[in-house]
């Protein structure tokens, strides 16, 4: 039995501790506890920073095996029951945003329509996501791609609003910090303050798989669907191109996507209309 699929994320997790345990198992997959991060296992891993791809067998013996090691080589079920191997030839994919040059420019409404021609649904479309959470979140992206001061304070403020494994307004949260760590516009200072609040005093505001998530997007580490999205925003992309990447970062999850993609259509717009980091210190 072999893992098939790893994230650079997930592997760089594996590598700085030996121990595992299994957090959760859902129908798609299970989480591995390792250290401060959650890596999700499943037969399609994609959808996440932090994944690896197994076969159906995998997955069953994962589900049935409470403690496991990470050899550097393999995930070794105690006492030794069942191993999985990191095959010689695993198809290992970057977390890293892609590059975007320059400020965004033209028709800035493609991500907008590619979201809603997606037929996907969120929680921030309609009712109290709409009327009462939505101006808050946009808020908290704007604060943030504008790196105002109270920026640290609104972002906060949001974590854990909606619905879901991954509340709405975290990953609305994870697509806007890919932008801006595509756009090379990221304040350090401030991720970081924001991954230690969640390891700390923060860590009861959202669930421990969104928590693991928001960090992992803090450091710069994003899922496959949202990099190919944003890449979709870069000159040499068509509008089919991103229409088609917008399209399949939306069926992630039953929200998680669409929530995505209103990040990264937030953050790119404020982007084209902010100044250039009027209130950076």
């Amino acid at each position: 039995m072999t893992i098939t699929t790893a994230s650079t994320a997930a592997l760089a997790v594996l590598d700085a501790g030996d121990r595992l345990t299994l957090h959760s198992s859902f129908e798609s997959g299970v989480n591995l506890q390792c250290g401060e991060y959650l890596v999700h296992v499943a037969t399609e891993p994609r959808g996440g920073a932090c994944s690896l791809g197994v076969s159906q067998a995998d997955l069953d013996a994962l589900r049935g095996c409470v403690d496991w090691e990470w050899t550097g080589e393999a995930l070794v079920g105690e006492p030794g029951r069942v191993t999985i191997r990191l095959d010689r030839t695993v198809h290992k994919y970057s977390v890293e945003a892609p590059r975007l040059a320059g400020l965004p420019s033209g028709d800035l409404g493609r991500v907008g329509r590619a979201r809603a021609a997606s037929g996907g649904s969120s929680w921030f479309d309609s009712g109290v996501g709409l009327e009462l959470a939505w101006p808050r979140v946009r808020g908290a992206i704007v604060s943030l791609v504008e790196r105002r001061p109270d920026a640290g304070e609104r972002v906060r403020a949001v974590v854990g609003l909606g619905i879901g494994l991954t509340p709405s307004a975290d990953d609305a949260l994870v697509g806007a910090l890919c932008v801006l760590s595509a756009h090379g516009a990221t304040c350090v200072a401030l991720t970081r303050e924001l991954a230690d609040w969640l390891r700390t005093e923060g860590a009861s505001a959202t669930t421990e798989v969104s928590s693991s998530y928001l960090r992992l997007a803090l450091g710069g580490a994003f899922s496959e669907p949202l990099n190919r999205a944003v890449a979709g925003l870069t000159t040499e992309a068509t509008e089919v191109d991103l229409a088609a990447a917008v399209a399949d970062l939306c069926r992630i999850g039953a929200t998680s996507g669409m929530d995505a993609a209103l990040g990264v259509q937030i953050a790119w717009e404020t982007l084209a209309s902010a100044p250039a980091h009027p209130h950076r210190n």
